[in-house]
């Protein structure tokens, strides 16, 4: 688990993150959202002990950084969005390098290693140098670099950054295995990757934080409904408008008299709205070619609670 308890940072006059808490489930992958200089970085950096916070406390699986930073890295891999690899190593290398680091006895190295490289899929490429890898493979001894000291906790700094839609893909799917073993966070500008990865969101704005939970969690703060997307023609909008739990209609000509109609309703209600929605446009002899029901994406829950907060922010 990780643990953030009334976190504040300052630099002189400026107030990177102030009163910030949060906590990651343990065993889960969570992402870490939020806009430029929202304070990901400087929270990062203090979970990983390279910046101390000027007060407040944080807990890798129950040790305080603030207090014995070296015992809580112990428990924590990290992967920094400028991955420093030595490009004159091979991977194996590497690996072994990284155990010396962590004083990994010499009888339990060779097991850590080989199995940081066969959870990161690195076999084919161990004896080959790091700078002739692809940016998708270095990416992967990265965290088999963090991996092989069996962390309980690991923390990705902007890990997609860079790759290929290929190799982001296939780095999301690595990452997804983490689950359960390790607790994860994760930082990422990408919100479709994040969405694709995580089961857990903690959104900060201005240093302080704006959300956290799973996406329906953040879907409920930000009463971000659940959008009923419908092509049909002869709708009685008014109709629509008035059903009890309807928060928008908003609607769109397309070719030959056909609309598109996206019917915004209360997310915790969707699924008695969608059947009241239908029956309403049967009720009207509505033309119906397309009737979907679409959870609203990270994007849209983001763009909804990022502005109001940051409309609160003194900052």
């Amino acid at each position: 688990m990780i643990v953030v308890d009334r976190v504040h940072k300052s630099f002189g006059a400026f107030h990177a993150v102030t009163d910030l808490s949060f906590q990651v489930p343990a065993g889960s992958v969570c992402g870490f959202l939020g806009p430029n200089g929202a304070g990901k970085t400087t929270t990062i950096r203090m979970l990983a002990g390279a910046i101390r916070p000027t007060a407040g406390r944080l807990l890798l699986s129950g040790l305080d950084v603030t207090k014995d930073d070296r015992a809580a890295r112990r428990w924590l891999g990290y992967l920094p969005e400028t991955n420093p690899l030595p490009a004159e190593l091979t991977v194996g290398e590497y690996l072994k390098f990284r155990c010396d680091l962590w004083g990994i006895e010499r009888a339990a190295r060779r097991g850590a290693i080989e199995c940081a490289l066969e959870r990161c899929d690195l076999n084919a490429v161990r004896n080959k140098l790091l700078g002739a890898l692809s940016r998708g493979f270095r990416q992967r001894a990265g965290l088999a670099a963090a991996l092989v000291s069996a962390p309980s906790v690991i923390i990705l700094d902007e890990p997609g950054a860079g790759l290929d839609p290929a190799a982001a893909m296939s780095f999301r799917e690595l990452v997804r295995t983490l689950r359960g073993d390790h607790t994860v966070l994760f930082s990422s500008h990408n919100l479709a990757e994040v969405e694709a990865t995580c089961d857990h969101l903690v959104l900060i704005g201005g240093g302080r934080l704006i959300a956290s939970g799973s996406a329906t969690d953040l879907r409920r703060i930000g009463a971000v409904g659940v959008r009923i997307e419908i092509e049909a023609t002869g709708c009685d909008l008014n109709a629509l408008r008035a059903i009890v739990g309807v928060i928008a209609v908003r609607t769109r000509s397309l070719e030959a008299g056909w609309s598109r109609i996206d019917v915004e309703v209360d997310g915790e209600s969707a699924s008695a709205l969608t059947a009241t929605i239908g029956e309403s446009l049967s009720a009207a002899r509505a033309s119906v070619r397309r009737f979907e029901r679409v959870n609203p994406s990270l994007e849209e829950i983001f763009q909804r609670l990022v502005p109001v907060a940051g409309a609160e922010d003194p900052a």
